[in-house]
């Protein structure tokens, strides 16, 4: 691949397809690069190495088969692809020089509502069942403790899901970004725990931290977002990738609202008994929290 300034994941596949004689270590590594790919920008070779469990010496070697000096080399083609794909923030767009024609209210609306629907059917055709039924295992497991971080306006979404899941199982804990407070919050992290990250567009030095300590010690990462191109991605057991564009200034979170709302009635729907809905209701009667509105 002397001279490639980019590759696709289509070309990569066809590159390795015709590759002879692989080891069982190459077709591990050609495995987790498959499925990792949109991530290669953000995996060093250690990174690689870890995760697919094969040396660095394998990761040359293999390469060197499809033409490429090296991972440095092989990753610089892959992030060339990807960042014609990276999403434009909002400062972005909307400092943009552009005439945007002046349309009705109901024109406006009518164009959203179809983008949205799209997202709903894109979701409907692409989710995958059975990580999902992994997912609600997990939160059905009061074995486990539950960590759950968002950052930025993937807070909303960290917050609402730990408020309602909070109805199934004890032990959830909404970690808060301050430094000063992770490390008090993750004190006697084991193997059994899990984080939940919600990471909508931008990423957080700090979550991917977190991530990455949950990674060091054993525990499994579940990330929900809407990039495939994601520094999370080495760190995660499971990755639910939303879709989010609606052709309008701010990446929509719609459907990361309604993946809560799915998860949560999937974990209703498998449970045995009736989780903490009598206990909770008793204590919101104890406190009145709630007006009944009369």
């Amino acid at each position: 691949m002397k001279g490639k300034v980019s590759l696709t994941l289509k070309e990569y596949k066809e590159s390795t397809a015709i590759l002879s004689a692989l080891t069982e270590s190459e077709r591990r590594l050609d495995n987790y690069l498959q499925e990792h790919f949109n991530e290669i920008p953000y995996h060093g070779i250690v990174d690689v190495s870890g995760n697919a469990a094969v040396s660095k010496a394998t990761i040359g070697r293999f390469l060197n088969k499809m033409g490429f000096t090296g991972y440095a080399a092989f990753r610089r083609v892959v992030e060339a692809t990807l960042s014609e794909q990276k999403m434009i923030s909002p400062y972005t767009l909307a400092t943009r020089p552009q005439t945007r024609p002046r349309r009705a209210t109901e024109e406006i609306v009518a164009e959203f509502n179809h983008n949205v629907s799209h997202l709903f059917e894109h979701f409907k055709g692409n989710v995958d069942l059975k990580s999902l039924d992994q997912f609600i295992d997990i939160i059905l497991d009061n074995e486990r403790k539950l960590f759950v971080v968002g950052p930025s306006s993937s807070h909303a979404m960290a917050t609402h899901f730990v408020t309602l899941v909070q109805y199934f199982r004890d032990r959830v804990t909404l970690l808060n970004l301050n430094a000063g407070e992770v490390p008090k919050a993750l004190m006697n992290l084991g193997e059994n725990d899990v984080l939940i990250v919600f990471s909508y567009y931008r990423f957080n030095n700090m979550a991917l931290r977190i991530a990455e300590l949950f990674r060091d010690k054993k525990a499994t990462v579940v990330l929900i977002t809407n990039s495939g191109s994601n520094p999370y991605g080495k760190f995660c057991n499971l990755q639910f990738v939303l879709p989010s564009d609606t052709h309008s200034v701010f990446k929509s979170r719609i459907i990361g609202f309604f993946f809560i709302e799915l998860s949560l009635h999937l974990a209703y729907e498998k449970s045995e008994g009736e989780g903490n809905f009598e206990q909770l209701e008793a204590l919101f009667t104890f406190f009145d929290t709630f007006s009944s509105g009369t």
